[in-house]
């Protein structure tokens, strides 16, 4: 099989004038990927506490309140932030135009939540969730006006700094969360977690900018109406698909919430919440380093090509392994983690483990075609798979609960995947059979894992040395096949991915 002439070409630009911009991005993107892993793994942790000591209806009640209290923001409804980034100036007049109207927009989203209480109330929904739903909406304003800020940051790539930010808040805002859920508080605790984090944040990317608010002021602000038309046009493609992600993540919670009752949704949203563990390593990188990756690159074929399929592949030799990890030792890993009485989320935790698997992909590509200047399109495909998961998910979940959620969840991400790749392979050739070997090795690694599960001998372990045995088998078995597959491309890649990593540590 032929090398990657990736590795070659971008090792050779590496002397070129835009090495500074690629090893900024590369450090950039490798603050992110520390900091989101580090959360991770902080979150992870508090979660299992809070998990064992909440019931399952305190997660139902704060997953359906914290759709209403999403769903109802402006301000990620305008991509004012993506228009931002994108537009190629940064100066007073871009300045200005752009902090007027997200600030703006994210005082309309206040308001919007505020009037929508007494609807959710006459519509039936019990009182604890309207309440809880309102400070949510509360915090969610919070968190425009932080994103407001961290744009202007991450417009001059200081993923860095931003980053370190979360590192620093993530974990401090579960000390109030878990205080209040040892005493009994249940969902409050939840809530509590959420609060306090999006005032920290706030505070922390407050000073970062305080820190060059001097030279911010001295451009000479102003508004544009011209420009703020440009970034509506723009930011309203990139919008309306950050509305149908909303729907697409959080549509099954409504569903399940409303049709089949709290409780279950309580076991859904902790099944549905383990299952993102590959979405949620990738999807910082993505959002983030991807989008602005991208848009340098957007006039340039042949590189942005190329970056393409390098994030695909990595994308998927990622994300798999995790997914089947997660699907083979399900039952063991939700009593190891949870504890026996969460048992009833191991059908929907296999389903939506194998569906978070391809997410990162169908995300990868929504980043990609906004980045590009294409918002609509990403609409467009986000659309698509929220009108299969609305269609099918009615009836799937009146029939059979909350796994017809995980089925029509399911048959909403395969939709968006198969128009993602016939998209991106007519743009990018070659785009799709980057994902035949990681596919190939993804069913070795299932079968594979499944027959390790089945033996004898794995039985009779402890649940700890079960779950270990198990997805450790799964994702060694999916390394092994993938190699066996693509020898010289994996080695390459990984290789090529090693040398950036101690270019940015000298």
């Amino acid at each position: 099989m032929r090398g990657d002439p990736s590795v070659a070409v971008d090792a050779a630009g590496a002397a070129t004038p835009d090495a500074p911009l690629a090893f900024r991005a590369v450090r950039g993107g490798m603050w992110v990927a520390l900091s989101s892993w580090w959360t991770i793994v902080a979150g992870f942790a508090a979660n299992i506490v809070l998990t064992r000591l909440l019931a399952p209806e305190a997660f139902g009640v704060f997953a359906l309140a914290m759709f209403f209290a999403q769903a109802l923001r402006v301000q990620p409804r305008l991509g004012l932030g993506y228009a931002f980034g994108q537009h190629p100036r940064t100066d007073g007049e871009t300045l200005g135009t752009f902090l007027t109207m997200d600030l703006s927009a994210a005082a309309a989203g206040l308001a919007l939540i505020v009037a929508a209480m007494p609807v959710l109330l006459a519509l039936g929904y019990g009182a604890l969730t309207v309440q809880v739903a309102a400070l949510l909406g509360l915090a969610a304003t919070v968190e425009s006006v932080t994103s407001t800020g961290t744009t202007l940051l991450e417009k001059e790539l200081r993923f860095g700094q931003v980053s370190v930010i979360q590192a620093v808040v993530f974990p401090l805002s579960y000390a109030p969360a878990l205080w209040l859920a040892a005493r009994g508080e249940g969902v409050w605790s939840l809530v509590a977690q959420n609060v306090t984090y999006n005032v920290l944040y706030l505070v922390g990317v407050a000073a970062l900018l305080a820190r060059g608010w001097g030279r911010l002021r001295g451009v000479g602000w102003s508004f544009s109406r011209d420009l703020a038309r440009r970034f509506l046009r723009f930011g309203a493609g990139v919008g309306l698909g950050l509305l149908g992600v909303t729907l697409l993540m959080q549509l099954d919670n409504l569903l399940v919430g409303s049709l089949v009752g709290v409780a279950v949704l309580g076991y859904y949203d902790r099944a549905y919440r383990t299952a993102q563990w590959p979405g949620t390593l990738l999807n910082a990188l993505i959002a983030r380093t991807g989008f602005y990756t991208y848009a340098r690159l957007q006039d340039d074929a042949e590189r942005l090509g190329r970056a393409l399929r390098m994030m695909v592949w990595l994308i998927a030799a990622l994300a798999l392994p995790v997914a089947l990890a997660v699907f083979v030792a399900a039952p063991d890993l939700l009593v190891l983690l949870y504890g026996e009485r969460w048992l009833p989320s191991v059908p929907y935790l296999r389903v939506l483990a194998l569906v978070a698997g391809a997410r990162p992909l169908v995300d990868n590509a929504n980043t990609l075609f906004a980045a590009v200047g294409k918002p609509w399109l990403a609409a467009r495909l986000t659309g698509a798979q929220v009108a299969v998961l609305a269609a099918a998910g009615l009836p799937l979940v009146w029939r059979w609960g909350a796994l017809g959620a995980c089925l029509a969840v399911a048959l909403a991400t395969g939709a968006g995947l198969f128009l993602v790749l016939r998209r991106l392979d007519d743009a990018v050739p070659g785009t799709a059979r980057e994902l035949v070997a990681p596919a190939l090795a993804a069913v070795v690694a299932l079968a594979g894992g499944l027959a390790i599960g089945g033996l004898p001998f794995v039985s009779a372990l402890g649940v700890g040395l079960r779950v270990a045995v198990k997805a450790g088998g799964a994702a060694t078995l999916f390394a092994v096949a993938i190699v066996a597959v693509q020898p010289r491309q994996a080695r390459e890649r990984v290789a090529y991915v090693m040398r950036l990593a101690r270019a940015e540590r000298e």
